[in-house]
């Protein structure tokens, strides 16, 4: 078996707890920045720079368990989710476009207010605080409301990744075997962000985070990772 694979398939084994230990990081990342310093807040630059950096590689697998918004969301909001389908337009590159607008503008504009009265560190970790809880309670909202990681299929640091890996999935690819696939359906009801992995050969979705969900709830066997088709 490939090196890349074994290695994702173990992590994937441990996943449970790895989303576990994120997601609990995650709560104590805000009680820090409300409690003690907003200068957590450049906890979003940094989780940023490493989703993109390892988006040129892996394609959108920091957002697996390694984010611990993510990780905080799925873990924490699995028993209270409504687990509905979220709209398609949640997955248009134009909606993807229209948040980080809207979260640059935000972003400008309190900097901008806060700047006379701050220090420019501390300006922006205020505002990257601000940003940071304010859409921590929109994706608590969505997750109850439709699927617990609706808020990822569009967060801005998962559109900044998917730029960073051309919109394109990585190695290992997941792969459907056309000989034993029955097209049932599995795959996209089970997946976090509903793709469709009935598709023969490589399936090239950016929003895939490789978690190996589609690949476990397969009833005919048919999904698998590797380095090549």
């Amino acid at each position: 078996m490939d090196g890349l694979v074994k290695r994702i398939e173990v992590l994937n084994d441990n996943r449970t707890t790895l989303l576990l230990v994120m997601g609990t990081g995650f709560i104590a990342i805000i009680a820090a920045s409300i409690l003690v310093s907003a200068n957590f807040g450049y906890f979003l630059i940094a989780c940023l720079a490493f989703a993109m950096a390892s988006a040129t590689m892996l394609g959108r697998y920091w957002c697996n368990w390694f984010c611990p918004r993510g990780s905080f969301l799925e873990f924490f909001l699995s028993k209270a989710s409504r687990r509905k389908t979220f709209p398609v337009l949640f997955k248009k590159r134009s909606f993807f476009a229209s948040v980080v607008a809207i979260f640059m503008f935000m972003m400008a504009l309190n900097f901008l207010l806060l700047y006379p009265t701050y220090s420019v560190i501390d300006a922006l970790g205020v505002t990257l605080t601000r940003l940071l809880v304010i859409s921590t309670i929109v994706a608590i909202i969505l997750g109850v409301a439709y699927e617990p990681r609706a808020w990822c299929s569009f967060c801005p640091g998962a559109t900044f990744a998917k730029l960073a890996a051309g919109f394109e999935s990585k190695r290992p690819y997941l792969v459907n075997s056309p000989e034993k696939c029955v097209s049932c359906g599995a795959c996209s009801k089970k997946c976090m962000f509903h793709i469709d992995a009935s598709k023969h050969g490589i399936i090239d979705d950016s929003d895939c985070v490789k978690c190996s969900t589609c690949i476990n709830n397969c009833p005919a066997k048919a999904l698998r990772f590797a380095e090549t088709l």
